[in-house]
Formats: C-alpha cells, structure tokens, sequence
C-alpha cells in the first residue's frame, strides 16, 4: 500500500504534468485562435482540384501564408475554394491562385502568384482570379497537338490508300511518257532548232552592226555641232553682230558694210565647208540606213516563215528537195 509521501509525490507530478500539457495546449491554439486571419476565395472553372484538401498549404510565390479552409461544388464545372491567409498579405486585384502538385505524391497546394506593386489591394473576402498551372498548359497543349498528329496520320493513310496509290503511280507513268516522247522530238529537230537559231543570230548580229553605224553617224554629227570651228563661229557673229550695232550707233556705215561683206565671205566658206560635212555624214547614214534596211528585210523574211509555219521553229526550214521526198 502507497504510503502518504507517495501519494503527495504523485500527485504534485500529475498536478506539474497536467500544468505544462496545459500551456502547451494553450501556446499552440491559442496562437492560432489569437492570430488574425484574412479570408478569400478561389473559383476554378473546368479545372480538376484532385488532391487538394482542406488545411492544405496556401503559398505567395513559395511562402506559406495560409491555408485551405473548404472546398465545395458550386456548379457541374464550378468549384470553390476558399482560403485563410495572415493578415497583411498583399493580395492585388490581378494576383492569380494556381493549383500546383506537390512533389509526386499526388498531394496539392494553392500557389499564389502575380500581382504588381501598383495594383489595386483585393478586399477583404474577394476572388482571387484563378490561373492556370504549368502542367494545365502541356495538357490543354498535348491534347491539340495529339489532335493535329491524328488528323495528319489520318491524311497520311488516305494518302497511302490503295486508290491513291494507283493514280499516282498513273500519273508517274504518263509523265515518263511525255518525257519520253518530248526527248524523242528533240532529238529529231535539233537540226532544224539550230539552224533557226543560228538565222535568228544572224539578223541580230545585222542590226547591231546598223546600230553602231547609225551611231557612229550621230557621233559624228555631234562632233561636227560640238567643234571648235562651230564655236568660233558662233562666238564671231556675236562680236560682229556687236560690233554692227556699236557701229550704226556712230553712224560708221562704210566700215560696218566692209566688215558685213567679210562676214558674208566668211559665212559663205563655212556654209561650204558645213556642206561637205554634210555630205559625207550623209553617206555614212544612207549606208547605215541601207544596212538596216536589209535587215528589216531580212527579218521579215524569217518572221513570214515563222508565221505561215512556225512548226519550223521545232523541225527546220524544208528545203525544194525534202518537200518533193
């Protein structure tokens, strides 16, 4: 049997155990009943919130501020969560909640994120506009491009479809004729291409031998505009024509009729000298004019041939003894 001593050791150590059960109960809750909580809601449309529970982390860009307090269904695609943050966290109007998976456990967390120093502070009991996660973003982008892939294997097999298949083996096989036969009716009228050609270089090597001589003729005209004698002329009647009017001015009719009678034997002589000039210019652009015209003869002879047949182009002039065969 326990004796007295004992029961008052016991019972100070139940007392002294009881006690600090007691502040610990009491620093722990009442550190969360005391501490001063803001709430919030989130409402995800179309977006699976499987493993998120409540008393699950809510995190701003990796610290934990508060936690999930309810998840509940408000529509067939619609669910709301609401969330208790410490009072003071920033939460902006444009500040977005993501649902993120936590490691590969399969477990969730609310991650908020976003939200610029100069946007408006969310009230108290707002929306927090709900985001997208990364894994989101590949699925809905998986699935377009597993879309994209079955449409084009789908192409892909009518193409290699058996009716396909048969026409383009057709139309390889047509297309290999044609060649065929175009290579055959080169080689047939080779000939008669090159002499074409070499008819069509003929009329052209006439027009630019008449081009040169035509501009050596207008080389020489503008030389003959451009000489020093023209020149000297010209700047001559302007002194005399000067002189004249200074002289009819002074009423000095004789000398002005002597030096008038120089400029008309001077005139003379040049007309004289310009007529030769001319003359010899003249041959050269009649010759050229002749050449040119021969050539314009020429190509209308071959473009009367090309007209009434132009299979020649292909096949060749015929000449009297290929006609009779």
């Amino acid at each position: 049997m326990a004796t007295r001593a004992q029961k008052v050791r016991l019972s100070i150590f139940l007392i002294m155990s009881s006690t600090v059960l007691l502040i610990f109960f009491l620093v722990l809750v009442g550190n969360r009943i005391l501490k001063r909580m803001d709430p919030y809601y989130i409402v995800y449309e179309g977006i699976s919130v499987t493993g998120l529970e409540p008393g699950a982390a809510v995190k701003y860009n990796g610290v934990q501020v508060g936690r999930v307090t309810n998840l509940s269904l408000r529509e067939a695609a619609s669910i709301r969560v609401d969330i208790q943050v410490d009072h003071g966290t920033p939460i902006k109007k444009n500040t977005e909640a993501v649902v993120t998976v936590v490691g590969i456990t399969g477990l969730k967390f609310v991650e908020l994120s976003g939200g610029t120093p100069d946007a408006e502070d969310l009230e108290v009991g707002g929306n927090i506009k709900a985001g997208q996660s990364f894994l989101d973003n590949i699925t809905g982008r998986a699935e377009i491009i597993m879309a994209k892939l079955e449409q084009v294997l789908n192409n892909l097999n009518m193409m290699l479809s058996p009716e396909t298949t048969g026409s383009i083996q057709t139309a390889l096989k047509s297309i290999s004729r044609v060649s065929e036969e175009m290579a055959g009716m080169l080689a047939e009228n080779r000939p008669g291409l090159r002499n074409s050609v070499a008819q069509l270089d003929t009329v052209m090597q006439h027009l630019t031998e008449t081009s040169e001589q035509t501009a050596e003729a207008m080389t020489a005209l503008n030389r003959l505009v451009q000489s020093e004698e023209i020149k000297g002329t010209v700047t001559d009647i302007k002194q005399i024509t000067a002189k004249i009017k200074t002289d009819i001015d002074s009423l000095r009719v004789a000398e002005t009729s002597r030096e008038l009678q120089t400029l008309l034997t001077n005139a003379n002589q040049m007309v004289v000298h310009y007529d030769m000039i001319g003359m010899r210019a003249r041959d050269d652009i009649l010759q050229a004019l002749k050449n040119l015209e021969e050539t314009l003869d020429n190509l209308r002879i071959t473009t009367d041939v090309i007209r009434e047949n132009p299979s020649v182009l292909l096949r060749g002039r015929q000449t009297t003894g290929d006609r009779r065969e």
